[in-house]
């Protein structure tokens, strides 16, 4: 309740859009569909999410999917040890099963992932775009081909924000 009284007064203040970012807000699933919809359904803003993928579902999508417009995908890297580096190496089984029997488990299933989430945001109509942080570990990597691959419909990249004696 208390969060719906949030969305409210964020609309009677002019709001015209929600950005759902984390953390990862696909921890509380349900929370967030519900916040979604109240959002689109009830306030008429538009909605967008920002996860690593990792918990997005289909039946997530099926339910909810009408309330979102934008799903954006955090993506540094598709070199595994790059994204364990980064502290995005994990999590991958939760959505794709599909590991190869000959990659010894190195591979992350990062791209595999992402082009589940995309095909998924393309079925219920949800623009599907790319964010990325640019850091110490990811800089020299070529990310072209595989943003290719993906065709989100924007890619955005950020430098990382140093920050004396924090990273």
């Amino acid at each position: 309740e208390q969060a719906v009284q949030g969305l409210r007064l964020l609309r009677q203040a002019g709001t015209e859009k929600i950005n759902f970012a984390g953390g990862e807000p696909f921890l509380h699933p349900t929370f967030l569909g519900e916040l979604c919809r109240v959002s689109h359904e009830d306030l008429g803003m538009a909605v967008s999410i920002i996860s690593n993928g990792s918990l997005i579902t289909a039946d997530w999508m099926h339910e909810y999917g009408r309330y979102v417009d934008v799903l954006g995908i955090s993506v540094d890297s598709f070199v595994p040890e790059t994204n364990a580096a980064i502290g995005r190496g994990g999590g991958e089984d939760n959505v794709v099963h599909s590991k190869s029997n000959n990659d010894n488990g190195n591979s992350n299933q990062h791209v595999e992932r992402m082009l589940r989430v995309r095909d998924l945001s393309s079925q219920h109509h949800i623009k599907f775009k790319l964010n990325t942080v640019v850091c110490n570990w990811n800089w020299s990597e070529d990310m072209n081909e595989r943003i290719r691959e993906l065709e989100p419909v924007r890619w955005k990249v950020f430098q990382v924000l140093v920050l004396q004696d924090e990273n």
